[in-house]
């Protein structure tokens, strides 16, 4: 399932949204109904009857309109109801895997037009989207916000993993003993809270103005997760190999195939065999430059172009520094900033 198409769905159902409450109207009345998002020539084929209102949405006026029988059509905002008590007539070539009449014209008026399609069912209660191939029908807000909370949860224990992961890679990095089975195992940690995220991500756009605490949770794990996963990627990648490839390697794994961490060393470039995974291999530097705060990235770019190492750089002397035109100020911040990480380096040997 497309998670960025789902989310443009949901983010018109979602709760704080007049639309959505005007959904909670219908249901709570035990009423049925079938809502089109956005009126075209394409939707205008398929329709028969109906009146043309052309008036301003409400949630009160949209429940009124669903005590009749056919469907209500809104514009592509929703800020209009354009006509109520339609037909729709999708074509029968598009398939439906759905038993009821209305949810069945739903799931191929949604594939047909490639319009959003809300159907609302009396009987079960429950409120399912369609558009194109996709169908999701929305969760209990008591529920999404159980398996929100869970999944928080989850994601602060791979996010410590992570840390532990990343400060182990600082230390063997400074002392120059890198293997690729310990870059591979970063890597893991990352795709697994990318993961995590997406679930949690998805629990937030779901819950709308509900999920405004758990979004401030979401937000603060999520901090900075994906600059440092690309400077680790460009720390490592071999040549020829772009950040976005190596991203789609990783996001195409299965559960299983995330689990073998050969994967990820293919997916920066190195071949998948295992035994690969004892090779030892050097960073370029982009992660560990990156956190002193006083290079620019002009600085570090000119930094690794010249030293191509961080093993390297640490015993540069200033005059050579000086020399590539990085000031005194940035020449004694990159040598604290590495004797501070080289303290840390002592203390967690301790």
């Amino acid at each position: 399932m497309d998670s960025k198409k789902l989310e443009e769905m949901l983010s018109f159902v979602i709760p704080g949204t007049a639309l959505r409450e005007g959904l909670n109207n219908i249901l709570e009345a035990g009423l049925g109904a079938l809502i089109v998002v956005g009126y075209d020539e394409n939707v205008e084929k398929i329709s028969d009857g109906g009146f043309y209102l052309a008036c301003d949405f409400t949630p009160e006026r949209v429940y009124e309109l669903a005590k009749m029988d056919g469907a209500i059509i809104l514009d592509d905002e929703c800020k209009k109801i354009m006509y109520a008590n339609v037909h729709l007539q999708p074509d029968r070539k598009y398939t439906s895997t759905e038993s009821g009449t209305r949810h069945r014209t739903a799931q191929r008026t949604g594939q047909q037009t490639e319009k959003l399609v809300i159907a609302v069912s009396e009987r079960r209660n429950v409120i399912t989207l369609y558009k194109e191939n996709i169908r999701y029908r929305l969760k209990d807000i008591g529920s999404i916000g159980n398996e929100a909370s869970q999944a928080i949860k989850t994601m602060e224990r791979y996010k410590s993993v992570l840390d532990r992961a990343l400060a182990n890679l600082t230390i063997l990095e400074l002392e120059n003993t890198v293997t690729l089975y310990d870059v591979a195992t970063a890597l893991q940690r990352f795709e697994m809270l990318r993961r995590i995220g997406d679930e949690v991500n998805s629990c937030v756009v779901e819950l709308g103005v509900e999920g405004r605490l758990l979004n401030l949770q979401f937000q603060d794990l999520n901090q900075d997760i994906e600059e440092d996963e690309y400077d680790l990627i460009r720390d490592y990648i071999e040549d020829g190999i772009d950040y976005k490839e190596v991203r789609e390697r990783m996001k195409s794994l299965d559960d299983e195939e995330l689990l073998q961490l050969e994967n990820f060393s293919h997916a920066l470039g190195y071949g998948k065999s295992y035994s690969l995974l004892d090779n030892e291999v050097s960073p370029k530097g982009y992660r560990l430059l990156g956190r002193i705060s006083k290079l620019t990235k002009k600085d570090i770019e000119k930094l690794i172009g010249k030293y191509n190492g961080i093993s390297k750089l640490q015993d540069v002397p200033d005059e050579e520094l000086s020399d590539m035109k990085i000031s005194k100020v940035k020449i004694k911040a990159l040598k604290s900033g590495l004797k501070r990480l080289k303290l840390t380096v002592e203390l967690e040997k301790v």
